[in-house]
């Protein structure tokens, strides 16, 4: 079978605004290209020790950055093609081509070349079916295929979101995980203790991806998923809400979910770019959140925040 490339450019705080549209809406499978990067790392080079950089990826350094997504050429995956296009159309400066190419064999070959187990956290492994993995004492395993446009999980807002639930989630909580995508938080809740979980996603091949992923890691009987917009009209009460969304709709979120945590709660947020760090920290706060913690990995945050008495 053929496969669908679908470029997109941009400059550079455009495209990574269009990055957290896309992650938000679970296309979390992507390449990307950011020529400042490679010329950082040619003006860098004691400190990043590179031997070799493709000639390729040198040549031009003034052309704009671009994010890569990869479809099936069937109505499947032009059907989520089509769903990446409208996702980005109001969004100014963002241009987008598609163009069919080869054999997706040796694409898909590739893409399990790279994807081994990984740790994202202290304790939680993610691996992919393929791969044998014997853990060690303490690591819990989340077993993910990823299909072209829904991805392993393994973005650094991912990690981070992982890691603030092995530090602050309590002893049998019940997790709130808006925005669940592949269901990844959700599941490493369960698997860290949560005594259930609930995952929402306003789109429904999003729903259907972590659906399967539960049933796949037998997590049926522990997390729930349903379709649905941010909070609304959702009957659940938390212990714990993890948002891995953007910073705009992590701001539209936080008065809901002040209102839906007990004194205590923790809301864990990421998905929101270093530049809008201090704006979503403001709304968290003024929603009636304490921060407790804010975690960084390049330029992406993780906010952690306490509901207040």
């Amino acid at each position: 079978m053929r496969y669908i490339e679908f470029k997109i450019t941009a400059d550079k705080e455009v495209l990574e605004a269009a990055e957290a549209v896309l992650l938000e809406h679970g296309y979390d499978s992507m390449q990307i290209d950011d020529p400042s990067d490679v010329r950082d790392i040619l003006d860098h080079k004691d400190l990043y020790k590179y031997d070799y950089i493709n000639e390729s990826l040198s040549e031009d350094l003034e052309r704009k950055p671009a994010i890569t997504l990869y479809f099936t050429d069937d109505e499947e995956g032009r059907r989520q093609q089509a769903d990446a296009e409208a996702l980005l159309a109001g969004m100014k400066g963002v241009d987008h081509e598609a163009s069919l190419t080869g054999d997706d064999s040796e694409w898909l070959y590739k893409w399990q070349e790279h994807f081994r187990p990984t740790k994202v956290g202290e304790r939680i492994v993610v691996k992919p079916g393929w791969e044998d993995y014997d853990p060690a004492q303490g690591e819990l395993v989340i077993e993910m295929d990823p299909g072209m446009a829904f991805g392993s999980g393994l973005h650094e807002t991912t990690s981070m979101c992982v890691k603030a639930l092995e530090r602050y989630m309590p002893e049998d909580a019940k997790v709130l995980d808006v925005g669940t995508g592949t269901g990844i938080l959700a599941m490493a809740a369960v698997l860290l203790g949560a005594e259930g979980a609930l995952g929402i996603d306003i789109d429904e091949e999003a729903v259907r991806v972590a659906t399967e992923n539960i049933r796949k890691n037998d997590l049926e009987g522990s997390i729930a998923v349903m379709k649905g917009d941010l909070m609304e009209g959702v009957d659940y009460r938390p212990d714990v809400i993890v948002a891995n969304l953007m910073a705009d709709l992590v701001m539209m979120l936080s008065p809901a979910a002040a209102a839906q945590l007990e004194t205590g709660g923790i809301y864990i947020t990421s998905g929101i770019l270093d530049i809008k760090e201090e704006t979503v920290s403001e709304a968290i706060g003024a929603a009636g959140f304490d921060i407790i913690e804010i975690m960084r990995d390049g330029e992406w945050r993780c906010i952690v925040a306490v509901k207040r008495q």
